[in-house]
């Protein structure tokens, strides 16, 4: 029986049932790595994607194939640590550097990383042109916090500067997940040591317009868009051999 096939899926979700029913794991395994499913910070949604393999499949799916063991990563919107954590044991935590804007994510990725023995460096900033601060909007479901959406509770948080942070770190791959704010971020970005970037749009919240011109954008600066690995609104770019 294949791991993620049909059969080894519908046993899974009769398995989260009886979980749910009987109480919850604190942690559940996702692609080898561990991420908490117990905690005031993940919703029953999210836990249950966890638990099937299914959180942040997209992306996870896109790193695996594209990963090499000397990439230097930069991942921005570190979420609950799990692409970093999952980097890190492939590269080794010196390798990976994450970036997140929400404070109240920072402890439960620290844990994150901790309770699979990596400890990537973790930076609680948001990256733009400019140091400074900026508006931030929290959401009860915590992925969809940002500076580019509206609604929730507002907040301020240190803005550090973005290409700053690129010339000091100088990453091979980029993974960026920013609810809405990927044009922003990449219409200002200097990547001349970037390979690779993953990254996921937001079209409810850009349109299309905005997008084209982002991806003609990193078409302009030498990368190319890999067909065979778009999932969805998660996107690969490199740049040709």
């Amino acid at each position: 029986m294949r791991s993620n096939g049909r059969t080894a899926r519908k046993l899974k979700k009769l398995a989260w049932r009886l979980i749910y029913q009987f109480g919850q794991p604190d942690w559940a395994d996702n692609h080898g790595v561990l991420l908490p499913v117990k905690h005031a910070l993940v919703s029953p949604g999210i836990a249950r994607e966890i638990y099937l393999g299914d959180y942040e499949a997209k992306e996870i799916e896109i790193i695996s194939r594209r990963l090499a063991a000397d990439d230097v990563v930069f991942e921005v919107g570190a979420g609950l640590g799990f692409l970093s954590a999952y980097c890190a044991k492939r590269t080794g935590a010196d390798r990976v550097f994450a970036y997140e804007a929400n404070p109240e994510l920072i402890p439960l990725i620290r844990e994150t990383h901790a309770k699979n023995k990596v400890a990537p460096t973790l930076i609680n900033a948001l990256l733009a042109r400019g140091d400074g601060e900026r508006e931030f909007h929290l959401e009860d479901d915590f992925w969809a916090s940002s500076a580019h959406r509206t609604g929730g509770r507002a907040i301020t948080v240190k803005q550090i500067d973005l290409n700053s942070e690129l010339a000091r770190v100088k990453p091979s791959f980029l993974i960026v997940d920013i609810e809405g704010g990927e044009a922003e971020f990449f219409a200002g970005a200097e990547l001349s040591t970037v390979r690779k970037i993953c990254v996921e749009t937001h079209p409810d919240v850009l349109g299309d317009r905005v997008l084209s011109e982002m991806f003609a954008g990193l078409v302009a600066k030498g990368f190319a868009l890999d067909f065979s690995l778009i999932r969805k609104n998660v996107f690969f770019f490199h740049r040709p051999e």
